[in-house]
């Protein structure tokens, strides 16, 4: 057996682990023994694609935005390689577009080719978030004892030249403020609006109530010549919410010149 052989011969190749995928000559040489002669038939060292994982990294944006750029993470180089050594690289994309919705969308890598890799690839996930709009509660004034007017609000940050019509749940806009609220200024606010694309913020208004004009008017009297005075008394007008002289914190008084 080959236990006999003075000195065995060597095989050997001339590829590194830095070759190329593809064959090469394994060469035998080097053999003595007293009792044989060596004649050499070579072998082939077959070098196949290492298996390259290409990852797509995982990626988040608001609703409404272009998708960022997507980027790939590798495992399985060798030689202390980068990922400059691909002949082409993969390219990572989503379905998601600027109006898809709030959610996750797959990110998915294909098209990578090399010579001493074969590619495995692995999805991210694209996490689509909600955009903040800005509900501004405009403010508004009426008199005393009338019913409060129309509120209404201006909205900022909506995406793909949405309105607030886009809005599943629009936001309820109120004051506590009615009809016999006193002069002053009362917060007009805004809640309860909901969307799947969107989260609100919400600035207050100012609800301002005026004082209501009242007529005070002297009525009409007589005397006899050379008599006091009657008593001079008011009849009023505009008086809201049914009431009456009596709830004048200082009444006027009637006079004659």
């Amino acid at each position: 057996t080959a236990s006999v052989i003075d000195t065995p011969p060597v095989a050997s190749t001339t590829a590194p682990a830095t070759s190329n995928v593809g064959t090469y000559t394994i060469s035998a040489s080097g053999g003595t023994d007293n009792n044989y002669a060596f004649t050499y038939v070579p072998g082939t060292l077959t070098i196949t694609q290492a298996v390259l994982t290409a990852t797509a990294d995982d990626k988040s944006r608001v609703y409404g935005d272009p998708n960022p750029a997507f980027t790939i993470t590798y495992s399985g180089l060798k030689n202390s390689e980068t990922s400059s050594v691909i002949d082409t690289p993969p390219t990572a994309i989503s379905t998601a577009t600027a109006t898809s919705n709030t959610g996750t969308y797959a990110i998915t890598a294909s098209g990578g080719t090399d010579n001493n890799y074969s590619f495995n690839y692995t999805a991210g996930t694209l996490t689509i978030t909600k955009a903040t709009v800005s509900v501004l509660v405009s403010s508004a004034s009426r008199v005393y004892g009338d019913p409060n007017p129309p509120f209404s609000a201006s909205y900022s940050g909506f995406k793909n030249g949405e309105s607030s019509a886009a809005l599943d749940t629009p936001p309820v806009i109120s004051t506590t403020a009615n009809l016999t609220s006193n002069v002053g200024t009362y917060p007009i606010t805004a809640s309860g609006g909901a969307d799947n694309n969107y989260s609100l913020t919400y600035t207050d208004g100012v609800l301002t109530i005026g004082k209501a004009t009242l007529l005070a008017t002297a009525e009409n009297k007589s005397k006899v010549y050379g008599d006091a005075n009657p008593a001079f008394t008011l009849i009023y007008s505009g008086f809201k919410n049914s009431e009456t002289a009596s709830v004048i914190d200082t009444p006027p008084t009637g006079s004659t010149i």
